[in-house]
């Protein structure tokens, strides 16, 4: 039986969700979604998740907040932020938060998809 990486995508825009999941389950991934922080902090409580792709914009928890809560929880899956906020400043913060890599969007699939790949192997 294949075992497959589990992944956790969360995002609020619907749309831009859908296309994540879609893309990554096409690659063997077992993809959840979330459409915000606090759903994503529901589902990371109950789940081990390999990698999250993480929206840093988002109504009742951002992504920032997200990510102290991870840290605060004691667990280190990888995390990719995917973000329209190209701030360096915010960048840097979110490693400091523990976040293996930062890209902004719109991005290209593939280009993500090596960074998942160059992420999930380091």
């Amino acid at each position: 039986m294949k075992t497959h990486l589990k992944m956790l995508c969360v995002d609020d825009n619907a749309e831009l969700l859908e296309n994540l999941a879609q893309q990554f389950i096409a690659e063997d991934f077992d993809v959840d979604t979330a459409v915000d922080g606090l759903d994503a902090l529901a589902k990371i409580a109950s789940t081990r998740y390999d990698i999250i792709l993480l929206d840093l914009t988002m109504p009742r928890l951002d992504g920032m907040g997200v990510l102290r809560e991870i840290k605060a929880m004691g667990i280190n899956p990888h995390v990719i932020i995917l973000t329209a906020l190209a701030e360096v400043s915010t960048a840097q913060e979110c490693v400091k938060l523990g976040a293996r890599d930062y890209i902004s969007k719109p991005y290209d699939p593939e280009d993500l998809l090596h960074v998942v790949i160059n992420v999930l192997g380091s």
